[in-house]
């Protein structure tokens, strides 16, 4: 009998060694150990789980590289000149969906045509017009149109008699034939990139990066992160192999281009700093957060799409995500809603950014 127990108590021991090892194999990063630890006020939320928005399958999504006859729908191959005709509110992440498109158009000239930029509305035409004046209002936007201006050759002017002014497909908040962001072709993307910033480290280089940039980057007013001193800290602790480091942007291009190549995993709330994606290193993961009632799914993440980027969208809320699109006055109403995201929650998304982030460079 002795020897028998001993048999069963052996048996029920290998058995439970190789349930855990069948637990490990099924999980290749199980969940991280730490001690949370918070010092704001605000009550945490869980949200939704991450939506990832890469694969059309799993997230529905119009195109983001498309004909530039479908960005602009009066486009005629057959006439010599054309323009980009401007009409877009002064706002910095639709200055930049405008701009993106313009490129497109531009770069479909032969390369010795004017790329001109035509601004005929005399709202838009007193800031760019006046880049001292555009500096001090729209600096990011600014230096966007100046670095175009500079080392792609684009004239701006509210006169053009020399060919034919063109307007991008609309784009505000209807759109459904193509993304919010949106270029007519992968390659466009890379030449405009190259604009603003050095060449990508060598992929065999990233592949064997084990020390990783984690930012969380905060806005200063509405929509914002509650708890993001606490957020720093919490992914500091949980990720000591990392170097964790909280940024507010001051609002200058420069910055934006000193910050986000560097970067691998982005976490931040959705809003115009999130436009920096355009100078992230292909496969950078990025964490996209929504506050209550205030979700629009397919913005940012057609920009993280056109740059190669892993993106997730994360929805910051005691209700359920949204079904359908927010009507705008809703999302108008509800836009300064701030969010204090659960910090076990938030480890557990850069984790698995931090993974798919490899499997990403693993695949190319």
């Amino acid at each position: 009998m002795r020897q028998r127990r001993i048999f069963i108590r052996f048996s029920v021991a290998l058995i439970t060694f190789a349930v855990l090892l069948n637990d490990v194999a099924k999980n290749d990063h199980p969940t991280r150990a730490w001690e949370a630890k918070t010092s704001s006020s605000c009550e945490a939320e869980s949200g939704s789980e991450l939506i990832y928005t890469t694969n059309a399958s799993v997230f529905p999504h119009p195109p983001e590289f498309t004909s530039v006859s479908v960005l602009f729908p009066k486009f005629n191959d057959s006439q010599q000149f054309f323009a980009c005709w401007y009409e877009c509110p002064m706002h910095h992440p639709h200055f930049v969906q405008e701009l993106l498109r313009c490129f497109s158009l531009w770069e479909s000239q032969p390369s010795h045509h004017p790329r001109v930029l035509y601004v005929p509305r005399r709202q838009f035409w007193r800031k760019m017009g006046n880049l001292a004046d555009f500096d001090k209002q729209f600096p990011i936007s600014s230096g966007i149109l100046r670095t175009l201006m500079r080392s792609y050759n684009v004239t701006v002017t509210n006169s053009w008699n020399a060919g034919t002014p063109l307007k991008v497909q609309n784009m505000m908040e209807k759109d459904e034939t193509i993304s919010p962001f949106a270029m007519a072709s992968r390659e466009h993307a890379i030449k405009w990139k190259d604009l603003f910033v050095p060449p990508e480290e060598e992929l065999t280089s990233r592949q064997a990066k084990e020390r990783l940039k984690i930012a969380v980057v905060n806005r200063p007013a509405t929509r914002k992160l509650l708890n993001a001193m606490d957020a720093r800290d919490n992914l500091a602790a949980a990720f000591p192999e990392h170097d964790v480091f909280e940024h507010h942007l001051n609002g200058t291009l420069q910055e934006m281009i000193d910050l986000f190549p560097m970067v691998d995993v982005l976490v931040s709330p959705h809003g115009s700093q999130l436009t920096g994606m355009m100078f992230m290193q292909k496969c950078s993961a990025v964490l996209e957060m929504f506050p209550h009632l205030y979700y629009t799914p397919l913005y940012f993440s057609s920009l993280a799409r056109i740059f190669e980027l892993t993106h997730a969208n994360w929805y910051i809320s005691h209700d359920d995500v949204p079904t359908g699109k927010l009507a705008l006055k809703t999302r108008l109403e509800n836009s300064v809603n701030n969010m204090c995201p659960s910090m076990d929650k938030l480890v557990s998304a850069v984790e698995e950014l931090i993974h798919k982030r490899k499997d990403c460079l693993d695949s190319i």
